[in-house]
């Protein structure tokens, strides 16, 4: 029974054959935290999942900072699953290495600075196949 929790509608063709089926997006209660740069999905029954956080790494010179080591969300490895945005002033040059064999996010500064890092967790999203009412001159998907 490969389709049980799947949701799925469809909708009628003109031709009255069977409906495409499409999946039917999840709602999510989504929380930020009061203290923290964080925003984190609650999931019931006292769990929440963070997938948007922020924070700022600071170094005194030329270097590399671990961002996060062994985590795993949904069973996935953090070095795969997550998306890390850094900025910092000029000449810190930062950039971001991933190690998905030991699943670790490491941030590298080439000079003295704070560096600002987001991570968004979650895989890249195909954004060429939504669907958006608004001036770009997309059509609605179901009427």
């Amino acid at each position: 029974m490969p389709d049980i929790n799947i949701g799925q509608m469809g909708h009628t063709t003109a031709s009255g054959g069977r409906p495409p089926l499409r999946s039917v997006p999840k709602l999510t209660k989504i929380n930020g935290d009061d203290d923290k740069a964080l925003i984190y999905r609650n999931m019931g029954n006292n769990h929440a999942s963070p997938f948007i956080w922020a924070e700022t790494l600071t170094f005194s010179g030329a270097g590399t900072k671990t961002l996060v080591s062994g985590v795993k969300f949904h069973g996935m490895k953090m070095a795969d699953y997550c998306k890390v945005a850094v900025s910092g002033p000029t000449g810190t040059n930062p950039y971001v290495t991933k190690n998905s064999g030991a699943n670790t996010i490491t941030v590298s500064s080439s000079a003295a600075g704070s560096v600002d890092v987001i991570v968004m967790v979650g895989l890249s999203p195909n954004i060429t196949k939504l669907k958006c009412r608004g001036n770009t001159g997309a059509q609605q998907m179901f009427p």
